[in-house]
């Protein structure tokens, strides 16, 4: 995926997900494996986030420059385009919720 793809989805998700309801959607997929596949990459998310915490120093407040180092948002926003990325690999795709 390229780098504007990969921002303009994590930008559009919450987006999306806040006017509308979308869900995950494969063609010829059951919600079994709807339910296991999420489930991976949302772990896969977690760890891979709680690796850049490690990497990054934590935030700390600066008299001059404020807080530094990686916000909760910035660590969240790092699950999702995880998330998000992982559940494309398997073939899925996000669809509107039918009204």
């Amino acid at each position: 995926m390229r780098p504007t793809s990969t921002l303009l989805a994590a930008f559009a998700l919450p987006v999306l997900a806040s006017c509308a309801g979308v869900h995950w959607q494969k063609k010829d997929g059951d919600n079994a494996a709807l339910g296991q596949d999420l489930a991976a990459c949302r772990k896969l998310g977690l760890e891979r986030s709680a690796a850049m915490g490690a990497a990054v120093p934590r935030a700390e407040i600066s008299p001059v420059f404020g807080p530094t180092g990686p916000s909760p948002a910035d660590v969240r926003m790092q699950e999702t385009q995880v998330v998000t990325g992982c559940m494309r690999d398997k073939g899925y795709v996000l669809v509107p919720d039918k009204k």
